[in-house]
């Protein structure tokens, strides 16, 4: 019978401190938020201003005239994703509506400027799809989540997140499109926007 090699972290009582701090150390988080994140206790956002990230937006709400697809929300959105990345000067790689959720890959150079990004961004999407104004009853939650975000590497992680997006653009016209592109690295355009 084969015994299992302890690690560093092991050796440490459960629940103390200094195994918490070793295990960050050795292990260190890629992803953030989303549904994984809900129950637990508050930590930053992985972040790197050498890295671009993955991050999703969620919303069950949007169906309907509340889809992000609606043709009165559709440009608003893509409008506001690159106008407000200008403002906060964040680099947008790809980005895809899905209707119900959105898709960026983006990179900042500081930590603050990604935060002021994704709050404001996720704000004005929320006013805009539901019109939700200060004199009128309450909507509620337009947002599942906290936007789920993830480290990315350069290369071939990159590449598979840039098709990955690109395959999500593809989905609302025929999932046959976006299986194709999942197989075939050579499929995917430049971003024209």
């Amino acid at each position: 019978m084969k015994s299992r090699q302890l690690q560093l972290s092991d050796s440490l009582p459960i629940g103390s401190k200094e195994r918490s701090q070793v295990k960050a150390r050795l292990q260190p988080r890629i992803a953030h938020g989303g549904y994984e994140s809900r129950g637990k206790r508050k930590s930053s956002r992985p972040f790197s201003p050498k890295a671009p990230m993955h991050i999703v937006l969620k919303s069950k709400r949007a169906r309907g005239t509340w889809s992000m697809k609606h043709r009165k929300n559709q440009s608003r959105i893509r409008s506001m994703v690159y106008v407000y990345a200008y403002r906060f000067r964040v680099h947008v790689y790809r980005f895809a509506n899905v209707g119900n959720h959105l898709h960026l890959l983006v990179r900042a150079k500081d930590r603050k400027d990604l935060a002021d990004y994704l709050r404001v961004l996720a704000g004005r999407i929320a006013v805009t799809v539901s019109g939700a104004r200060k004199y009128l009853k309450r909507v509620g939650k337009f947002w599942d989540d906290l936007c789920w975000s993830r480290l990315v590497a350069w290369k071939k992680d990159f590449h598979f997140v840039q098709r990955y997006i690109y395959a999500n653009e593809l989905e609302a016209m025929d999932t046959r499109f976006r299986e194709m592109v999942l197989k075939n690295p050579y499929l995917i355009p430049k971003d024209t926007s």
